[in-house]
């Protein structure tokens, strides 16, 4: 069954929503942006882009990230890796590269799963997080104590160190001008990051 044009919206707002955020939109998202007073109508919708394997759903019910069909067809980017390089005292040169690394393949594990968020503020300088950096976070990579994470502390995001104290999770900046934060209903933590970029300027 070919889509309707509704539906077809829907899905593209979908993967629009997705690639500005990084994250699906809920149903009350859905249905705050196509003006629907009741969930049930735009989850009727979405049930059948499920239906008709557009979308997918993950184990508690929410729509996956999409992989959007791109029409750039470009190689991925491979650069040569030379090393190791001395960051103490001066060593002889290596002249031979040791592999062809393709940096997409080596800062991401799972495409559907990862997004890049931009950095402000200066509350992560301790861990070399600075403004305007890139970090790489991973959905669905289970957070540990010790994980830098995208935290949802009372529906508000942020970045930080998890924490764990006496049973319960909270969140630690990597600077001392910042206190800590415990959630007053609700801790939700929206990915790891596992990767940083930062273009230098010299």
């Amino acid at each position: 069954m070919s889509l309707t044009p509704h539906q077809r919206t829907v899905l593209n707002y979908i993967g629009e929503f997705q690639g500005k955020r990084g994250y699906s939109p809920s149903l009350a998202d859905l249905a705050i942006a196509f003006g629907v007073r009741s969930k049930n109508s735009i989850a009727k919708v979405v049930n059948t882009l499920v239906a008709e394997k557009q979308i997918e759903k993950d184990p508690k019910g929410r729509i996956k990230i999409i992989n959007m069909p791109s029409d750039d067809t470009a190689a991925p980017i491979k650069l040569s890796l030379f090393g190791p390089i001395a960051a103490g005292f001066a060593a002889p040169v290596e002249e031979h590269a040791e592999e062809q690394i393709t940096i997409e393949n080596y800062l991401v594990k799972d495409r559907s799963s990862t997004f890049l968020l931009r950095v402000k503020g200066d509350s992560m300088i301790g861990a070399l997080i600075h403004e305007g950096d890139l970090v790489v976070v991973d959905r669905s990579k289970h957070p540990k104590p010790g994980d830098i994470v995208v935290g949802v502390l009372d529906g508000e995001f942020t970045l930080k160190r998890l924490k764990k104290d006496k049973g319960k999770f909270y969140l630690q900046a990597e600077n001392p001008d910042y206190p800590d934060l415990h959630a007053l209903e609700e801790l939700q933590v929206a990915g790891v990051v596992v990767g940083l970029m930062r273009k230098m300027t010299i």
